[in-house]
Parts: C-alpha cells; sequence; structure tokens
C-alpha cells in the first residue's frame, strides 16, 4: 500500500493520504488512530491476527474494521438518506433507474502493510 505521511495545515493535525484504492483506511487511522489507547487496541489485535490468527472487528463511527491474519478490510458507509430524492429528481423520467446506496468505500491491504503503516503512523502520534 502507498501512503504518505503529512502535516494538514488547515486542520492542524497529520494525516494520512493514501490512493483512491486505499482512501478508507487512510481516513480511519487518520480519524480514529489519533490517541495512543485506541492505536495500541489495534496494535493488539494486529499481533493477535498475526500470531494467533485470530480476528477482531472494531466500530469506529462509520468505520468498521475487520483485522484478520489475511490482512485488514475496512467499510467507511455513507449515509445517502439526506441526498437521495435530489438525486432520484436527476432521473425522474425512470423512476426505477436509480437506486441509493449506503455501502459507501472499502478497502483493504495486507496485515504487513498495516503494520508497516501504524508503526510510522505510532511514531508520528509520539
Amino acid at each position: 500500500m502507498d501512503y504518505e505521511i503529512a502535516f494538514d495545515q488547515e486542520e492542524g493535525v497529520y494525516r494520512v493520504y493514501a490512493d483512491v484504492e486505499f482512501a478508507a483506511i487512510a481516513e480511519w487511522v487518520s480519524e480514529y488512530l489519533a490517541d495512543k489507547e485506541t492505536l495500541q487496541r489495534v496494535w493488539q489485535a494486529v499481533l493477535l491476527a498475526e500470531s494467533k490468527e485470530e480476528s477482531s472487528v472494531f466500530q469506529h463511527g462509520v468505520f468498521e474494521v475487520a483485522i484478520s491474519a489475511e490482512g485488514v478490510a475496512v467499510s467507511r458507509r455513507i449515509d445517502m438518506s439526506q441526498v437521495e430524492d435530489e438525486i432520484k429528481a436527476m432521473f425522474d423520467t425512470q423512476n426505477g433507474f436509480f437506486q441509493a446506496s449506503n455501502d459507501g468505500v472499502q478497502a483493504e491491504c495486507g496485515l504487513d502493510d498495516l503494520i508497516d503503516l501504524l508503526e510510522n503512523w505510532h511514531e508520528v502520534q509520539q
């Protein structure tokens, strides 16, 4: 996974930036692994997945994170309920043409990639 950790001057914090393919992972790390306690819980889940092949699932706001021996899968839900009627209005001649989805954005990466990212993120957070 290609990523970059950089300072966001507008928000005044460090953020992880990644390709679109891994955007959900970068956003989850940037927003929810800001405190050491949460970072340590995720780190422990990674170590359990690596050594004992145990799976862990976290719910952080709009993010659902599954960590297993195969890697990490991050899903970011998107609430389309507020814009659904406006979008459907664009297709008003074909009623059933558009169906709003709250599935959101999903990303996956290997456990080694996640470990590398967490090690670098931990250094930045200290």
